[in-house]
């Protein structure tokens, strides 16, 4: 999804500096290839910018650092730009330099248009960036709040049961209800799994289409069963990967 972003944003960018020449380099055409010419340059210097210097260095507070990185990239991105004129001056202007027009000739006007480019690709990073920042909090949040939740509450037999939930051992899905195995009974409830999964913590694994298990009550597992108390229940094929991960991981910690 972010790289697909990143062609969008190219693109765009892309076509607008193509109109924007193309007034001064008199027509689409000329203005297209002299665009495709310039437009290395401006990714690089953007994703040079935006990607090592300011985290490496100015988010580091190396600023004396990030300085001189960023004269020299203002050096090497000017000796550039003016090999893109050159090419321009010789191929598309046929060495006439008012052909060039007033953007293109202008080495002043061609660096505040790259470094306007990099700048507002720099503010749609950090939009980015806090987008994803904000939905990690929410989801670290989302996942406090479940870890807090010491009981759940449950619909069995047109009353409202309040379970522990260091008291459940595993949840099974069988067609139109749910039976929840308790240490001392088992509860059916008219309820989806899938509501079960997204209300518990993660102490409570998918380990099946059909089954939830409390990893605070597995004895032990392998690749394909998993056991809790005396009873062996299968692992699915779609949840191999992820159980194992998340089994191996309550281990470790």
């Amino acid at each position: 999804m972010f790289a697909k972003k990143q062609w969008i944003f190219w693109l765009s960018v892309w076509l607008l500096l193509v109109l924007l020449f193309s007034t001064s380099l008199n027509g689409f055409i000329v203005s297209t290839y002299f665009v495709t010419l310039l437009m290395p340059i401006v990714i690089a210097t953007s994703v040079f910018f935006n990607r090592f210097l300011v985290p490496r260095y100015l988010l580091q507070n190396r600023k004396w650092t990030f300085s001189l990185y960023f004269f020299y990239m203002l050096v090497v991105s000017i000796y550039l730009e003016l090999l893109v004129m050159v090419l321009a001056f010789v191929i598309l202007a046929d060495y006439q330099i008012d052909n060039l027009g007033k953007i293109a000739g202008d080495i002043y006007l061609l660096t505040l248009i790259l470094y306007l480019v990099v700048l507002v690709e720099g503010l749609v990073l950090s939009i980015q960036k806090l987008k994803e920042n904000a939905k990690r909090i929410e989801e670290i949040e989302l996942q406090l709040v479940k870890h807090r939740r010491e009981e759940i509450t449950i619909r069995c037999n047109r009353k409202n049961v309040l379970l522990k939930l260091f008291n459940i051992q595993f949840i099974e899905s069988l067609g139109d209800y749910v039976k929840v195995h308790a240490k001392d009974r088992t509860y059916t409830t008219k309820e989806k799994i899938s509501t079960f999964e997204g209300r518990l913590p993660d102490s409570f694994i998918r380990i099946h289409r059909s089954f939830l298990v409390n990893k605070d009550h597995v004895d032990f597992f392998n690749k394909e069963v998993v056991n809790v108390g005396d009873k062996e229940l299968p692992i699915g094929r779609k949840y191999k990967k992820s159980a194992s991960e998340a089994l191996q991981a309550s281990l470790i910690a």
